[in-house]
């Protein structure tokens, strides 16, 4: 092989090999610090997790106090390891993402949803149609609060009004019938304490 051809392989070669490096390295730096947030938050008796990917993400299951039973979710990144993933992920709009769903044996006050607008079409919620829906501005975003019991609409505003992060907000839930609590963030640098650190404290306001 001529080495005009060989020099821009080489170059291309030593340009992946840094992006893994450094990718990588950030996506579990993040990893790490979300867990942080998260178990100092929560306070788990016992934690469990389970590696996607690897450095794509992770699930996770905690075993709470009352008057949680437990917490399911996962956080997953953009494939900053990958040179050729990476510009494609940002095109069609992925993020870096947590989930979280908070169990108890607490009745609630019935289905209410916080949805960014623009993420409403992809968070199938069974129903939509038939609730009531009301439209707020917070922070960058325009968000969509939708409820059955006129009763929620108050603790809907509430909840989003205490958000410190509502730009990195994209899903909150209370459901009743399962007895459930339901969060979607988009973390910005792998900070998520400030909104989990107000979805805890406000869920039990949901109480009945």
């Amino acid at each position: 092989m001529e080495v005009k051809y060989l020099i821009p392989l080489l170059i291309l070669g030593a340009a992946g090999t840094t992006q893994y490096y450094l990718g990588s390295r950030q996506n579990r730096w993040m990893g790490k610090r979300i867990s942080t947030q998260a178990e100092e938050i929560l306070n788990p008796k016992d934690t469990e997790y389970v590696n996607i990917g690897g450095v794509i993400g992770y699930n996770f299951v905690y075993r709470l106090r009352e008057p949680w039973k437990e917490a399911k979710g996962s956080f997953t990144f953009l494939p900053r390891h990958s040179m050729l993933y990476l510009p494609i992920s940002y095109l069609i709009g992925s993020r870096d993402r947590f989930f979280l769903n908070l169990f108890t044996d607490r009745r609630l006050a019935g289905e209410g949803h916080i949805v960014e607008k623009r993420h409403l079409g992809r968070a199938k919620i069974d129903g939509v149609e038939s609730m009531k829906r009301m439209e707020v501005s917070k922070g960058k975003k325009r968000f969509v609060l939708l409820y059955k019991e006129e009763g929620l609409k108050s603790a809907l505003l509430k909840t989003l009004e205490a958000m410190a992060d509502s730009d990195s907000l994209a899903h909150f839930c209370c459901y009743a019938d399962n007895k459930t609590f339901f969060l979607f963030l988009k973390p910005r640098k792998g900070m998520v304490e400030d909104n989990l650190k107000t979805f805890l404290q406000i869920c039990p306001e949901y109480f009945r």
